[in-house]
Order: structure tokens, then C-alpha cells, then sequence
């Protein structure tokens, strides 16, 4: 049995297993930075799991952001592609034959703008996913109470012509702003370092 007909029999198991356990949600596929979610793509049966066993037996720990879906639209499911489903919103990072897509489960709606100098926004009203990964700490500076900002990581899904880059600023739905410190682009999207605003 060829690997093609393998994956297509998974496709359609995986299709008929989130026609039993999901819900219907809302696939996007953005062509713009500036509006990733503005048009809808197509109206999925999805599930949602930390495993891939789909055993549905605990909930995504703290801190944790990839969960795997079930959809019954395998088969038109890209990277980048942003899924929302139950309230909550996923973006597509990974997707490979035999295996269920890989999914970052989104906390913040971001705008990001360039470096100082440059005018206007690169990305606008884009759900990412926003982790702490160490605390600040003593800063040294002599002042009292004075502290490291916290250093964050964001996911954000893969953008048609973007790259971000240091010293641009991410500010979320609730109005906060960080620094981005680092940034890389892969296969499964866009990951950086960043460096909460004190001011």
C-alpha cells in the first residue's frame, strides 16, 4: 500500500472522527497582513486535543500553546491557516500526511509596527500566541523596585510577506506593548523574544 492511499484513508478518518467530536468552526486563510481574518474561508467540523491520541483525557497545561485538530477538511488545511472554534483561536503550524495538523492555541489579538523611523503597521488585528519564559529579575540600575522586564515568546502564524525584526513594537488587544529582541521565520511561522514596555 502506496504512502498516497495511506494518507488519503487517515483523511478520511480523521474527517469522519471530527464529524462525531467536534464542533463547527471557521477556517481563514490570510492574504493580507493588515487583515488576516477578513474574509471567511470555509465552516469546518473541528476538535481540538493536547494529544494526538485524541483521548480528550486532560486539559493543555500552563504555558502550553500546541494542541492537534481533527478536521473534516484535512486535505484543505494549510499552514498559516487560522481557526476559530468554541471561542477559542488556533493558527495552523504544522501539517504532515500521517499526522493530525499541529495548531498554536492563540491568547492575544497583536498589531506590530516597524522600527523607529518607519511609518504605519506590518501586521494588524492578528491572534497570537504570547508565553512568558522568565521573570524579571534585580536590574542593578540603583533605583528602588527597579527590575528586568519579563522576557515573552510569541507565536504568530505565517504571513504573506512578512518578516519581523528587532526593536519593532507588538502591542495587544489589552494595550500592552513589548520590544521584539530576536525573530525568526520557519516552516511552521513567525516565533520571537520580546521584552515587555515599561513605559
Amino acid at each position: 500500500m502506496n504512502l498516497e492511499l495511506i494518507a488519503s484513508r487517515i483523511c478520511k478518518g480523521h474527517a469522519k472522527a471530527a464529524g462525531i467530536l467536534g464542533q463547527t468552526g471557521v477556517q481563514y486563510r490570510p492574504v493580507n497582513p493588515l487583515e488576516p481574518m477578513q474574509a471567511v474561508y470555509a465552516h469546518p467540523m473541528l476538535a481540538f486535543d493536547t494529544d494526538d491520541s485524541f483521548s480528550f483525557s486532560r486539559v493543555p497545561g500552563w504555558g502550553k500553546v500546541m494542541e492537534y485538530v481533527l478536521t473534516d477538511r484535512r486535505d484543505d488545511t494549510l499552514v498559516g491557516d487560522i481557526l476559530t472554534c468554541a471561542g477559542k483561536t488556533f493558527f495552523v503550524a504544522a501539517v504532515e500526511d500521517l499526522r493530525p495538523p499541529l495548531c498554536v492555541a492563540c491568547s492575544r489579538v497583536v498589531q506590530v509596527s516597524g522600527v523607529t523611523g518607519t511609518e504605519g503597521n506590518v501586521i494588524e488585528d492578528c491572534p497570537a500566541a504570547i508565553v512568558l519564559r522568565s521573570k524579571g529579575e534585580g536590574s542593578g540600575s540603583g533605583v528602588p523596585g527597579s527590575v528586568r522586564p519579563g522576557q515573552f515568546i510569541m507565536y504568530l502564524p505565517r504571513l504573506p510577506g512578512v518578516m519581523l525584526q528587532p526593536y519593532m513594537t507588538v502591542t495587544t488587544d489589552l494595550d500592552v506593548t513589548y520590544t521584539v529582541n530576536t525573530a525568526e521565520m520557519s516552516d511552521w511561522g513567525l516565533r520571537c523574544t520580546m521584552s515587555l514596555q515599561q513605559i
